[in-house]
């Protein structure tokens, strides 16, 4: 153990001898070893003067010394102690010092490689856990890889097995179709042929006789010939006009009279099919306005107290189908509204108020699609979802809304064009009536004229829009009315592409490609290869033409775009479909 002492103080430049203690151990004293240290050392603490003018006088110190006390001489003897400590060199401690020494580092030595020895079983521990675990991953992946293959082998089976059996079923129903197509064709071939002959028989006559009144005018008026001879063009070019006129309304009369001939013919087997013709729908959706009107509407108004009960709840519609978005929460409550708080509320209506609401109903959701839907598409998927759900839950509610629907459009959504006579076979009153349920309205912007064919187009094609993604929606739990079921899209295209008449319109353009970007792909899955075929023949109507190179829409400017976008949808159609 070593102590450490300060440094003293330098000695006075007054020497002087000191009588020493009487113990101090043997050794010097303080002031001692300052008289003996060396002046010549660097390191000492001597002091030296420049002169000796700067050296002071030694001071006089009284003869008599003062006597140390006991505890004065204990500090001095402590002190001497120390110092003898101090330098004294113990060869026991070093060698214990070393030893120390030489422990620590083989003990550190040691520690270093258990440490290294105990780093390399961990390592070799964690190595083998990892080899574990990818040889086990590596067991459940092939098990797993197992398992999905002979899911896979299974649903491949299962649907090879489906696939057959539809091809199958395709194959007896297109050699059923190909058939019937083949008979009715050569009817009408036979038909046509017989129909020829006549008709060149009655130009021959025709000609004949022609020929003869010529000859014998021109024999009479031989005379006269330069006169009239810019007349007698005038009358000819006039006759063949005529002629042509004649003829055409011929043929348009004896396919009107063949169509309904075959329609007629064909009545039994519909019938007993359950199947309608469009002229056949769309009288049933007049008769159903008419009693609307007369049975319904007319006494609501008429009355005061129904009028202000139909009045209050008919209000209540129009802001919730206004509000309406493509969230299916708030199409789930408005749907819930309408139905639980307008139409059927705890305390029913009445069956003439309840009738009344539900045409208001209908009229409603047709005025927000031809709103909403004309300025953005996806507008009509909530407003299609509103509408499906009303017409599954509401009793009667189907057939006002169809019977709304040819309110609004006329005969395109059966399709079919409006005929001559009302259902009650009489001819219409006057030509702004059969407008009106052709579907036009109105404009006043054009001075209460009819409104331009690019708005009506707009309009009808927006209605006939929400109806086609009603017939998209599948049904919930039962079938849907007729009318809104997914085949009407097949009997659609059927109708609209066998009547050329229809086929000419621009409107008919406008509203194909309406249903083809609608129901185009839907009814692909659905159908098949038959749509295909159907779309083939569309794509022939937009390409080629039809009876005579006549084109989809007709040669307006109009119905050349509308047919144009009809065939970039088939297209669209086809190419996916690869």
């Amino acid at each position: 153990m070593r102590f450490s002492v300060p440094r003293s103080l330098s000695p006075s430049p007054v020497r002087r001898q000191q009588r020493r203690s009487q113990s101090t151990f043997g050794l010097l004293t303080d002031s001692e070893e300052s008289d003996i240290s060396e002046p010549d050392d660097p390191d000492s603490d001597a002091f030296c003067y420049a002169s000796e003018s700067e050296v002071p006088q030694p001071q006089v110190t009284p003869r008599a010394k003062t006597k140390k006390t006991a505890e004065q001489q204990h500090i001095e003897d402590t002190v001497a102690a120390i110092r003898l400590r101090t330098r004294h060199h113990d060869p026991y401690e070093e060698w214990e010092k070393q030893t120390r020494k030489d422990s620590f580092r083989v003990a550190r030595k040691q520690q270093k490689a258990m440490q290294l020895k105990i780093n390399d079983e961990l390592d070799q521990a964690r190595t083998q856990e990892a080899r574990r675990l990818a040889a086990l991953h590596a067991r459940q992946m092939e098990e797993v890889q197992a398992q999905l293959n002979s899911l896979k082998l299974k649903q491949q089976t299962e649907e090879e097995k489906l696939r057959k059996g539809w091809q199958e079923r395709d194959k007896l129903l297109w050699q059923r179709i190909d058939s019937v197509i083949q008979l009715e064709e050569d009817k009408v071939r036979a038909r046509l042929e017989a129909e020829r002959k006549v008709r060149e028989l009655e130009e021959r006559k025709r000609q004949e006789e022609e020929m003869r009144k010529r000859e014998l005018e021109e024999k009479q008026r031989k005379e006269e010939e330069d006169k009239r001879k810019a007349v007698e063009d005038a009358q000819r070019r006039r006759r063949e006009e005529e002629t042509k006129e004649a003829e055409a309304e011929k043929k348009r009369i004896q396919d009107e009279k063949e169509r309904t001939d075959r329609l007629a013919a064909e009545a039994d087997q519909r019938k007993a099919a359950g199947l309608t013709i469009a002229v056949e729908d769309w009288q049933n959706a007049r008769r159903i306005l008419s009693t609307l009107k007369t049975e319904t509407m007319r006494p609501i108004k008429s009355d005061k107290p129904r009028k202000s009960a139909w009045g209050e709840q008919r209000r209540k519609i129009t802001p919730k189908i206004g509000q309406l978005t493509n969230d299916p929460r708030a199409i789930r409550d408005i749907t819930d509204f309408i139905h639980d708080k307008i139409i059927m509320p705890p305390q029913r209506h009445p069956p003439m108020l309840y009738t009344g609401l539900l045409s208001s109903l209908a009229k409603n959701i047709l005025l927000q699609a031809e709103t909403e839907v004309t300025a953005e598409k996806k507008a009509a998927i909530p407003l299609a979802q509103v509408a499906f759900s009303l017409l599954d839950r509401l009793e009667t509610f189907p057939d006002i809304f169809f019977a709304k629907l040819v309110e609004r459009c006329g005969g395109w959504p059966l399709p079919c064009a409006v005929p001559p006579t009302d259902v009650d076979d009489k001819p219409w009153p006057n030509e702004a009536v059969r407008n009106k349920a052709m579907g036009y309205r109105r404009s006043v912007q054009q001075g209460d004229a009819l409104e331009p064919i690019v708005e009506y187009m707009t309009r009808i094609a927006g209605d006939m829009r929400l109806y086609f993604h009603i017939l998209k929606i599948p049904p919930h739990t039962r079938p849907m009315h007729p009318m809104f079921q997914l085949p009407r899209c097949w009997m659609w295209f059927a109708r609209i592409m066998g009547d050329h008449a229809l086929l000419e319109s621009p409107v008919a353009a406008q509203l194909i490609y309406t249903a083809l970007d609608v129901l185009g792909s839907h009814a692909l899955e659905v159908w098949g290869h038959q749509w295909l075929k159907m779309l083939e023949l569309v794509y022939r109507g937009t390409t080629v033409g039809f009876a005579e190179g006549r084109l989809i829409g007709g040669t307006s400017a109009v119905g050349t775009s509308a047919r144009t976008r009809v065939q970039m949808e088939v297209e669209r159609i086809m190419t996916s479909a690869r």
